[in-house]
């Protein structure tokens, strides 16, 4: 029908050029440098967020979700590093598609043993935050 054959138009459109004949991907995207199967996992991630999660968890969730993003699509992130990050949030993705109503889901002794001072705080303001959601 016309809406996907204007789909496959846009994605077969050539990206526009920078002043320096560079391809600016950046510009085309609302998430910035996220590009290919960042992109695919992050709108993954809010499909499952609008459809699983209710209002107050969704608003806290996807908040969550456009900040690490941005800040594992920058250009100074190890490659190492950003493929610990779609695997894990591919494992997530995962995890909440297998459930029929979302259900939280303890960290291992591993897992948290692997975060620095800073990712502590912000998983504990992040607890707190979601206990007051829950209790209003």
């Amino acid at each position: 029908d016309w809406l996907e054959s204007s789909r496959v138009l846009i994605v077969q459109a050539p990206a526009p050029q920078s002043a320096g004949g560079k391809v600016a991907r950046a510009a085309m995207s609302p998430l910035g440098p996220i590009v290919g199967e960042g992109r695919v996992l992050y709108r993954s991630i809010m499909r499952l967020h609008r459809t699983k999660l209710p209002g107050p968890m969704r608003s806290l969730g996807d908040a969550y979700v456009r900040r690490e993003f941005r800040l594992h699509y920058k250009p100074d992130v190890k490659v190492a590093h950003r493929q610990m990050f779609m695997r894990e949030w591919g494992s997530y993705v995962e995890t909440i598609s297998s459930q029929a109503s979302v259900v939280g889901k303890e960290m291992s002794e591993e897992q948290t043993g692997k975060l620095d001072v800073a990712q502590k705080k912000q998983l504990s303001d992040l607890e707190k935050t979601a206990k007051s959601l829950g209790s209003a």
